[in-house]
């Protein structure tokens, strides 16, 4: 008997095939879930088509996964455990995606180990991947990147960056993540226990890394974006409710963005945020600097008491309230791409394949974290704000003065 197949039209991919088994998983709450989750929450403010979902994203990692399995020519069963593994890594995400994953790293925790929580606990997504013929077991093995087929989910080049870069690039009409995906998946291969990347291909991998870095930069870390961000997260503070993430799944699982949205304009406390971001009221921002990690520690700025002292310091040298300042200190993550980490080159030659070593003026910047630090006030006070910033950062023994 013919398997029954279903399209998805995917404005990205095109048609997205899926089997009855992976139509369960998608039909399941959980999964269906992501349809209320933001992918690039207020991104909008700047960019306003980007306004599509997880639940898209997902589908389309899903996507470029099976083409790589297809390509490396795996095992079936391994295919459907990648295939799946894919479909579900993002299932885990709090409301409005990384910009709640804050409150999670509270409970010491994050988006996806709350994955590995749903997949495991929530009773109808669990049989829908059971009567698929797979195992929740091989299905968590991936996401913990504990198989060597883990890095087309999980690895510096895989199927959820690729998906993402392009789908933003695409949803936002910025051009930064356009990345031959068929070349690069052609000119995969495992080998031993990674996935190696054929040497040919190495202008599609300098292509990738410069298309997460300016995408970072100009999209997902906007100013103004960021700006929306701090209001929303300032809300949630104010209000009292960070701890609303129950870490009980089918109580998490009730939680979307919507649900979020709606209690906080319904609080006293943080509607005043929540009209600001409604209207596009944005705090400005005043200074921005990079720091290099052996001059600054920027995790201590993640530290909320250090970040009110930065705050109530420079609020005191701009002579302004220190609710009218506001810090961020986003970074991009470094991507391994040379051989001494996650992901070898490979050349052929007379039939025999060898790991082969490459230098690119691309990678070594890639390889290091990219620290952002801004500070952001109200519009009328940006001057002074500017002044009393460049006064506190760009003298960096001032910082070594914090009382700890």
């Amino acid at each position: 008997m013919e398997e029954k197949v279903k399209l998805i039209k995917d404005p990205i991919h095109g048609y997205i095939q899926i089997n009855e088994e992976e139509r369960r998983i998608i039909d399941s709450a959980p999964f269906q879930r992501l349809r209320r989750i933001c992918q690039l929450p207020f991104a909008n403010l700047v960019y306003p088509g980007a306004n599509h979902t997880r639940f898209s994203h997902s589908l389309g990692c899903f996507y470029i996964a099976g083409e790589i399995v297809e390509k490396l020519k795996l095992e079936e069963y391994n295919k459907k455990v990648v295939k799946i593994a894919a479909l579900l890594h993002d299932i885990g995400h709090p409301p409005f995606s990384h910009l709640c994953e804050q409150f999670l790293f509270e409970y010491k925790t994050n988006h996806e180990e709350m994955t590995k929580k749903i997949i495991s606990e929530n009773e109808e997504l669990a049989s829908a991947i059971e009567k698929s013929g797979v195992s929740i077991k091989d299905v968590i093995a991936i996401l913990e990147g504990k198989k060597p087929e883990s890095s087309i989910v999980t690895g510096p080049i895989d199927s959820d960056k690729l998906d993402f870069l392009i789908r933003d690039s695409y949803y936002t009409g910025a051009s930064y993540g356009i990345i031959d995906i068929k070349r690069l998946i052609h000119m995969m291969k495992l080998i031993g226990n990674k996935i190696a990347i054929n040497i040919r291909a190495l202008g599609v991998v300098e292509e990738f890394a410069l298309a997460r870095l300016q995408s970072f930069i100009n999209i997902y870390y906007h100013h103004a974006v960021r700006a929306a961000q701090l209001l929303f997260v300032s809300a949630i503070k104010k209000e009292g409710i960070k701890n609303l993430l129950s870490l009980e799944i089918e109580d998490y699982l009730n939680e979307d963005d919507y649900t979020l949205w709606c209690k906080l304009k319904n609080s006293k406390k943080a509607l005043p945020y929540v009209k600001r971001i409604e209207k596009r009221l944005l705090p400005k921002m005043a200074f921005e600097t990079h720091l290099s990690a052996e001059k600054f520690s920027f995790s201590m700025l993640n530290e909320e008491d250090v970040r009110k002292q930065i705050e109530r310091k420079i609020a005191n040298i701009a002579g302004i309230d220190e609710e009218k300042i506001w810090i961020d200190t986003p970074y991009i993550a470094p991507i391994p791409l040379s051989l001494s980490h996650e992901t070898p080159f490979y050349k052929e030659e007379d039939g025999e394949v060898k790991i082969v070593e490459v230098k690119s003026p691309f990678f070594e910047p890639f390889a290091q974290i990219y620290n952002i630090l801004r500070i952001y006030t109200e519009n009328e006070y940006r001057s002074q704000v500017e002044k009393a910033a460049k006064k506190f950062f760009e003298p960096l023994p001032e910082i070594e003065r914090i009382s700890l």
